[in-house]
Order: structure tokens, then sequence, then C-alpha cells
């Protein structure tokens, strides 16, 4: 693993005896003190993600019509010092990336997942769109939790929800990946030491990419290259609400026929009165229409096995038989978050 990617965090990380992973070319943190311990650490208080294997890319705001050309929401009518979710298209109407754009005064920080980072920087320079990539003298950490806000409020003068704010040492916005309030901060890696302090200080206790990824999915929330791939539109992902833009973007014919004819994949979520769980890959189906889960695994508050699957045509019934293993077994399609 000598040849992997680390952040500014990583003697920290190792300092904690995090069980580390390689993930999308990096070296981060699985686990501290266990999945379910962390997950609930978010749920119920607070924690912090070290996020910076995600790709970070500042664009001026000048570029911001070009931009539009190649996503499916409607970047030039986002108000500056917000934030919005968006998905870059390919040529047929499918899933580049899903990202985050912070919009500022006077330029935009786009995050884009780490697996994807040269596939979305390609993506931009042949479309002669100008950028810098600032992925590697940055670090992003993700503070989420009921009393995240609160014991942030200390540090930082606290914007609305879905909304930007930036100072000399910080840039950052209230968003996050769990499904709980709190803030994604950016800062130069020389300011990583005085972060570490405030996060000490203040027992915002460290969690990681385990407990992120069964927060997320009890939020209801996609991850790409499961729900979202090169193979996958928004349509299909279930993600219609961030289609509103009306310029001629790449795949916005494709894209607008799923939405007037209906016919396509379906991607739904489900729940299993279970502890067994239906992982990705597994094949399901619902009478005779045949999917597989993009997702599955436990939820510590739920108690039960959740997930999404991903089914070839629109279902006429909720009921679900997975294959696991050869053992069938029944669950249900839901039709609301997973936690509301």
């Amino acid at each position: 693993m000598n040849d992997l990617l680390t952040t500014s965090l990583y003697k920290f990380h190792q300092e904690q005896e995090a069980k580390m992973i390689e993930f999308a070319g990096w070296h981060m943190p699985f686990s501290y003190e266990g999945t379910i311990k962390e997950h609930n650490y978010v749920r119920n208080d607070s924690g912090f993600f070290d996020v910076s294997h995600m790709g970070r890319i500042y664009l001026e705001n000048n570029e911001i019509e070009n931009i539009n050309k190649l996503i499916c929401s409607d970047l030039i009518k986002l108000k500056n010092t917000k934030a919005m979710y968006s998905i870059f298209t390919n040529e047929e109407g499918n899933a580049l990336d899903d990202v985050i754009f912070w919009k500022f005064e006077t330029h935009i920080i786009l995050i884009c997942n780490a697996i994807n980072r040269d596939k979305i920087t390609t993506h931009l320079t042949k479309n002669e769109i100008s950028y810098k990539d600032i992925t590697f003298e940055t670090s992003l950490i993700a503070i989420q939790g009921p009393q995240a806000i609160e014991l942030l409020n200390t540090l930082l003068e606290i914007p609305d929800k879905f909304s930007t704010n930036i100072n000399k040492t910080f840039t950052y916005a209230r968003t996050g990946y769990t499904g709980e309030d709190g803030l994604e901060i950016m800062y130069e890696n020389i300011h990583t030491d005085q972060v570490i302090k405030f996060l000490i200080d203040n027992n915002i206790k460290p969690c990681g990419l385990g407990s992120r990824d069964t927060l997320r999915l009890e939020a209801s929330l996609p991850l790409y290259g499961f729900e979202l791939t090169e193979k996958i539109s928004p349509v299909e992902a279930n993600l219609k609400w961030v289609i509103n833009n009306n310029d001629n973007y790449l795949g916005k014919n494709i894209i607008d026929n799923h939405i007037k004819t209906g016919v396509h994949k379906y991607l739904k979520k489900f729940i299993l009165e279970s502890k067994r769980i239906p992982r990705t890959g597994t094949e399901v189906k619902s009478n005779n229409v045949s999917g597989v889960v993009t997702s599955g695994n436990y939820s510590p508050i739920l108690e039960k096995s959740i997930g999404f699957v991903l089914l070839d045509s629109l279902p006429e019934s909720n009921l679900l038989e997975f294959d696991i293993r050869g053992n069938l077994l029944e669950g249900q399609i839901i039709n609301k978050r997973f936690l509301s």
C-alpha cells in the first residue's frame, strides 16, 4: 500500500489506530471504534469524517455557462452563497458523476467523487473549461450530527442549510452525506493541526468510511458506482428532482424521453424484516420483473436490512424476492425515506 495517496490527517488516523483500507487509490480510515458505534455517534451526537480523498476543483464564475452544458441542473440560476447537488451526464443521458457545487461571488468549488476526479477533470479539459485542481493542497472534513452545529458555532459563522460561507481560513457549506445537520469544511493543509485540536477539544468523534456508508444508506442517498453509473441515468436512479436544466446539456434528449415515456429501469428502496443482508449483486424479482441489489446493509437505527434495488422496469407489486445464496427471502419496496 506504499503507493496509495494519503490525506493531511493520515498521522492522526494512525495515532487513533484506525482500521485503514484502500479506497479509490487512497489509504483511508474504515473505522476507529467500530462502524455501528460511529454510526450512532453521528445519529445521536456528533462525529467527523476525513473526506479529503474527494476531488476539489476551483472554477471561475465565467465558466458557469459552459458547465451548464454538461450537467442536468441549472447552475446559472443558482444564487451565490448556495450549494447544489447535481450530476454530470454523458451523451447517453447516464451519470458520469454526482457532485456538489459551492457557489460564491467570484468562483465555484466543485466537489466530485474520489474515483471520478481524473474523469471529471479530463471531461472539463475536453470541453475547454478552465479549472484548477486543488485536491492535494487542501483538506476536506465533514462534521455531522444533531449536536454538530452547536459545536461549530464556536468556530464558524453558520450558514443556512445548503448554503456556503468563506473566511480567511475556511471554505464551507451546510451540507453532508449522512441525513444529519452539519458542515463540510475545506481548508489549506497547513491548518490541519488547528482543526484536529478543535475536534479533540470538543470531543467530536472520528468516524470512518464504514459508518459513512451505513449513514448515507439510512438517509436514502445514492453512492456513485452503485446507484449511479455510466449505465444508469438520473431518472432511473429516482433523482428527477435534480433535473431542472433547460439548456441543451449532454444526454438531455434521452433524459427527457425517460421522463415522458416512463420506459426505463427503476431504482427502488427495500426493507427486509431480517438481519440477513442482500448484498450488492444479489438477484431479485418482483413478480415477472427482474433486478439486482445495488446496495444493501444493516440499519443500526431500524435494526433491519435495507438497501436499493435496480429493476428492469416499473414493478406492479411492492413485494420483492431475494435470492441469497440459493435461499429465497421476501422483502418490501418502500416509497418513502428509510428515516423520516
